[in-house]
Formats: structure tokens, C-alpha cells, sequence
């Protein structure tokens, strides 16, 4: 990409198409439901809206949850997912929430996720997030900006 990337945040009742389209393409047995769209594009690209990298955010439990994160397939390895999470996190800790995301215990987030502004959370919360075989459920919570 030669350009500069924007971020739009779409939300309802605009449509969420292409982040939704993404989204389902990237994870195709997840469901989807309400929550705010999120969806990073390369604004000078012949299609400027075609989908680089899209995430959905749902409010839970006084937090703002992280439901779901893609990259577009042919775009991987560019930083683009960790671009969004972190433009995902500025935009949600200007509305004065927490980002919360849930993961199975891995070895590359446990690198990554601190250094765009995650902690471990020791307390698993609710338990309302069943990790694959095998996996550990991880609770992740954003720090102040």
C-alpha cells in the first residue's frame, strides 16, 4: 500500500456491508449479531471501499467487547489487524469504555497484545468464554491510553 490508511467506523443504521462481508468470509461459522462496526480501507485504492481489515465491538457487561477481528486473506502480514485493534482501542477508550477481548492462550498474543496496550487479566471474568481443546482462556483488557 502505498497510501495512508483511514479508519471508518460504521455503525448502525448505516450499513455495515463490507465489514460484515469480510467478517464472514474470514469466519464463516461465527454468528454475528448488534454492535459497532469497525473497518479499515486503503482510501486511495481503485476501490477505496473494498475491506482490508474489519472487527466488531458489542458492549457487554459495562465493557466494549471485541466479538471478532479479520484481515483480509491476500492482505496478511502487513500489521493491518494490529493496526485496526489499535484504532479500534483509541476510538473506544474516547467514549470512556475498556476494550475486552477473549482469546485461548497463545504464545504470539501474549507477545503482541501488550505492546499495542493489552494486560492480562488474572480474574476470567464471567466465564462466558469457552476456550477450544486444549486452550486456556485468556481475558485481555485495553490500559489507559
Amino acid at each position: 500500500m502505498t497510501a495512508d490508511m483511514l479508519l471508518l467506523r460504521i455503525s448502525p443504521p448505516a450499513a455495515p456491508g463490507p465489514a460484515a462481508a469480510l467478517l464472514r468470509r474470514c469466519l464463516p461459522d461465527a454468528e454475528f449479531g448488534p454492535g459497532r462496526w469497525y473497518l479499515l480501507v486503503d482510501v486511495a485504492a481503485e476501490d477505496p471501499h473494498q475491506a482490508l481489515a474489519a472487527a466488531l465491538v458489542r458492549p457487554e457487561n459495562g465493557l466494549a467487547r471485541l466479538i471478532a477481528i479479520a484481515v483480509e486473506p491476500g492482505q496478511r502480514g502487513r500489521g493491518l489487524g494490529a493496526r485496526l485493534l489499535a484504532d479500534v482501542r483509541r476510538s473506544v477508550h474516547a467514549a470512556g469504555e475498556v476494550l475486552e477481548l477473549r482469546t485461548d492462550a497463545d504464545g504470539r498474543l501474549t507477545n503482541i497484545l501488550p505492546g499495542l496496550g493489552f494486560a492480562e487479566d488474572p480474574e476470567p471474568g464471567d466465564g462466558s468464554y469457552a476456550a477450544e481443546a486444549g486452550g486456556r482462556p485468556v481475558r485481555w483488557l485495553s490500559r489507559d491510553i
